[in-house]
C-alpha cells in the first residue's frame, strides 16, 4: 500500500500561551507583557528607608575590630524600636540576630549600653540567638533559624559573623561562599525578611581599593549581595568612612561617621573621601590568590582555574604566582606537584633532594613542573637540555647552605 505523508497542522503565530505544569517545583516563566501588566507585584517594604529592602541581602564589611558588632547591634534595636539607623529612618519590626561570636554575658551588657544611650523604653521586638560555641553547618542553622521563626513575621535577620558560618570551608573559594549564600537565600524566602551579615575586609591598605573590593575572600560576597555598607578608616583617628553599594535602590553618597562609644555618629564636617593612607604599607593584592591554597594544596591547573573563576586572566595569574614565589610565600611539593602556602622567609620549599635528582634525571621539562618552570612560558623541544641544567642549579642553590 502507498504511504501516507502526514504534514503538521499550521499553528497561529504568534502560538496562544499555554500554561504548563512544573514538575522541578520552579516558577513559572514569565512573559514580559504580562509581568509589567501584573498589578499585584509591588516590591517590598524598604525596611530602612533607601537602604535596604525586606527579603533582600545585605553585608556590612570592615577593617578587624572597628566595631562591626555594635554597629550590627545597633540596626537591629533601631529597626525593633523604628527609630533611626545612623542617617537613614526604619520601618519597626522583628529582628532576630543570630550571635555567633560574643559570649552571652558580655551581649546582655551590650544591649543595656545600647538601651540606656539610644533612650529605648523597651526591646521586646528584638531577640537575640546566642550561638557562640554551638558549631553546625550552614544549611542546618537555616534549617534552625527557620523553623525558629515560622509563623511569625520578621523583618530582619542579622547573621554574625558570617565567616562562622563557613564551617571549614574557605572564604576565598567560590564554590563554598556561593553554597553558603545560596543557604541565605532559602532563608529569604521562607521567612520574607531581610538578611545583613558581618564580614571583614581583606589585608592591605583598603583606601587604594574600590569599596565592593575591601572584602576578604571570594568575590561572591560582592557580587551576591543587594545592599553592601563598608567602614573604612578615615585620616581623622576613630572615624570612618561609609559607603553604600546599592542594587535595588538608587546611589547615596558616602559620609563620615565618628566611634564614639557605644554607637557611630556621623561627622559632615569630614570630607569621605580623606581615607587613612599608609604609604609604606604596601597593597597586599596577592592575598586572595594565596588564599586559594588555604582548603588543600593544588597544582598549577587546578590552582589556574580556581583563580579563574574569581575572576583572574591567565595572564594576571601567572603575574601574581611569580611575585608569590618571589616572594616566597608559597611552596612547591615535586612529588605531589602542588603548591602550597610556604615558610615567608624559608624560602620556596620543595620536596626531598632525592625526589627532585630522580624527577629531573627521568622527565623533560614537559612533564615536571618546578617554581622556575612553572611560570607561563612556551618552550621547544630543543630547551629541554638547558631546562634540566637550569633545574639541577636550583636544586644546588636548595641543598648549598646559606652563608
Amino acid at each position: 500500500m502507498p504511504t501516507t505523508t502526514s504534514f503538521p497542522v499550521s499553528l497561529p503565530f504568534p502560538p496562544p500561551l499555554i500554561a504548563r505544569a512544573h514538575t522541578t517545583g520552579l516558577p513559572k516563566i514569565d512573559q514580559g507583557t504580562a509581568l509589567i501588566a501584573d498589578d499585584k507585584l509591588v516590591e517590598p517594604n524598604e525596611i530602612v528607608a533607601g537602604l535596604l529592602h525586606a527579603a533582600t541581602k545585605g553585608v556590612l564589611a570592615s577593617g578587624s575590630k572597628a566595631g562591626k558588632t555594635w554597629v550590627m547591634l545597633d540596626l537591629a534595636s533601631s529597626v525593633a524600636t523604628g527609630t533611626p539607623f545612623l542617617k537613614w529612618p526604619t520601618t519597626q519590626g522583628k529582628v532576630l540576630v543570630v550571635n555567633l561570636e560574643i559570649h552571652r554575658a558580655f551581649m546582655k551588657r551590650r544591649l543595656e549600653v545600647l538601651k540606656q544611650q539610644k533612650n529605648l523604653d523597651n526591646l521586646d521586638n528584638l531577640r537575640i540567638w546566642n550561638l557562640r560555641g554551638h558549631t553546625s553547618s550552614i544549611d542546618e542553622l537555616v534549617d534552625a533559624i527557620i523553623a525558629e521563626v515560622r509563623g511569625e513575621q520578621y523583618s530582619l535577620i542579622i547573621l554574625d559573623p558570617i565567616y562562622k558560618m563557613l564551617a571549614g570551608r574557605s572564604e576565598n573559594m567560590a564554590a563554598g561562599v556561593g553554597a553558603m549564600v545560596q543557604s541565605i537565600d532559602r532563608l529569604l524566602e521562607k521567612t520574607g525578611a531581610a538578611v545583613v551579615y558581618a564580614h571583614h575586609f581583606t589585608k592591605g591598605n583598603a583606601a587604594k581599593k574600590k569599596a565592593m573590593d575591601r572584602m576578604s575572600g571570594s568575590g561572591v560576597f560582592a557580587r551576591d549581595a543587594d545592599t553592601i555598607i563598608t567602614l573604612t578608616e578615615h585620616e581623622e583617628e576613630g572615624c570612618y568612612a561609609v559607603e553604600m553599594t546599592l542594587r535595588n535602590l538608587p546611589p547615596q553618597p558616602a559620609f563620615v561617621v565618628e566611634w564614639d562609644f557605644p554607637l557611630m555618629v556621623e561627622r559632615p564636617d569630614l570630607n569621605p573621601k580623606d581615607l587613612k593612607r599608609e604609604e609604606a604599607e604596601e597593597e597586599d593584592d596577592l592575598e586572595p590568590l594565596l588564599g586559594l591554597l588555604d582548603e588543600k594544596p593544588l597544582t598549577t591547573g587546578d590552582w589556574q582555574k580556581a583563580a579563574e573563576a574569581e575572576g583572574y586572566s591567565r595572564p594576571t595569574f601567572f603575574r601574581k604566582k611569580k611575585k608569590l614565589e618571589d616572594g616566597k610565600r608559597v611552596k612547591f611539593d615535586l612529588k605531589q606537584k602542588t603548591w602550597a602556602r610556604g615558610n615567608g622567609a624559608d624560602g620556596v620549599a620543595v620536596a626531598p633532594v632525592e625526589a627532585n635528582l630522580s624527577a629531573v634525571q627521568g622527565e623533560t621539562s614537559e612533564t615536571i613542573e618546578t617554581p622556575e618552570t612553572s611560570q607561563e612560558t612556551t618552550e621547544t623541544p630543543n630547551a629541554t637540555q638547558g631546562t634540566k641544567i637550569q633545574q639541577l642549579s636550583v636544586l644546588e642553590n636548595i641543598t648549598t647552605p646559606s652563608t
